[in-house]
């Protein structure tokens, strides 16, 4: 995966927005809670504030230094022995014998560093919470926990108020193309991934330098015209539409799937990026096919009685059924985001329910 970004605090990675978060978390860092709860969109840093903020708590300086130390080296190269992440390999879900192990370990005074961090960057399964949650009612002065999440709601109510909850919202697009052009991306190139990411600084460094990154955004736009178009599509036709943005959306993992010389962890490590990616994409698409809908409800209330569609060049779009189909696709994508659909069946239905709304 591409690594860096933005402009907060000294050394890579660097960090895209979320200024006034990472502010408060150095403020922090020398007293901080026992446990961290980071929410957010998926793809808008969270994963990245995590690490780098465990660097900072293991760091004998603080993090407060201009040149590279052991402590920081190791951390940034995932060899920091006081930085434990918890993801088992075999498994999407921790489970509790998992949570099990992370309980013993963190009963245990730190190898190198005053503290130990413990980064939860997976979802896990109720027992597993359940385990954890004496460790975060009781913690050590020498233990964190940092878990990251879509949602509070992704943890029983009892483990979340344990944590401090740390709100992270996606990066507007102009911070996100500086961004970008701050690390070397043409500003033509940078606008266009900023709008594909809606708001994702990962998702942006994913992409740029993705030669498929205009057919994708050209794939949705283009769906969204000619569904605005029609007033009948039948099934066939809907999932032949489909099939055209999810090959769109497949030239764009390349990246992130693994090789055919990956091996066991390794190897399932980019299955479970390359799966995390597809569902952002997909739902990427879908804001994209939303704000085109959106754009044509707001272009045809400002049109002047002598302006012509053509003129505007867009379908002309009634606003009520532009803004409807706007709150159908995002609710299609919130679905496919977080349950286990499969993709072409939703939103062959999807299609079908914007053309006869």
């Amino acid at each position: 995966m591409a690594k860096g970004l933005l402009a907060v605090g000294e050394g890579p990675p660097p960090i895209i927005g979320h200024r006034a978060i990472w502010e408060r978390l150095v403020a922090e860092s020398r007293a901080p809670t026992g446990a961290y709860l980071f929410v957010g969109p998926r793809g808008v840093g969270k994963s990245l504030v995590a690490r780098r903020f465990a660097e900072r708590l293991v760091c004998p300086r603080g993090g407060d230094h201009a040149d590279e130390c052991s402590s920081c080296e190791k951390a940034r190269a995932g060899g920091h022995p006081d930085i434990v992440d918890v993801s088992p390999a075999e498994r999407q879900r921790i489970g509790v014998n998992d949570a099990r192990r992370v309980v013993q370990r963190a009963a245990r005074t730190p190898v190198e560093s005053s503290r130990k961090v413990f980064t939860i960057d997976r979802e896990m399964t109720e027992p597993a919470a359940n385990a954890l949650l004496k460790t975060l009612e009781e913690p050590t002065g020498s233990t964190v926990f940092i878990l990251v999440s879509v949602s509070a709601e992704d943890f029983p109510a009892t483990v979340a108020s344990r944590c401090r909850i740390v709100h992270f919202g996606k990066v507007g697009t102009s911070e996100l193309v500086e961004g970008l052009v701050g690390r070397g991306v043409e500003r033509s190139e940078a606008e266009m991934v900023a709008e594909v990411a809606g708001g994702r600084p990962g998702m942006a460094l994913q992409l740029s330098g993705e030669a498929p990154v205009a057919g994708f955004r050209s794939a949705w736009t283009e769906k969204a015209e000619q569904l605005a178009e029609r007033d009948h599509l039948g099934a066939g036709q809907a999932l032949a539409m489909v099939d055209e943005v999810l090959t769109q959306t497949e030239r764009m993992l390349d990246r992130v799937r693994p090789s055919r010389s990956m091996k066991g962890g390794e190897r399932e490590k980019a299955q479970r990026e390359t799966r995390r990616q597809r569902r952002l994409l997909w739902v990427a698409g879908m804001e994209i096919m939303a704000g085109w809908f959106v754009e044509a409800a707001a272009l045809e209330l400002s049109r002047s009685d002598e302006e012509s569609a053509e003129e505007v060049r867009r379908p002309s779009v009634e606003p009520a059924r532009a803004l409807r189909a706007a709150d159908l696709i995002l609710e299609a994508g919130v679905e496919l985001s977080r349950l286990n659909l499969r993709p072409r069946a939703r939103l062959a239905e999807l299609f079908c329910s914007l053309v006869s709304q």
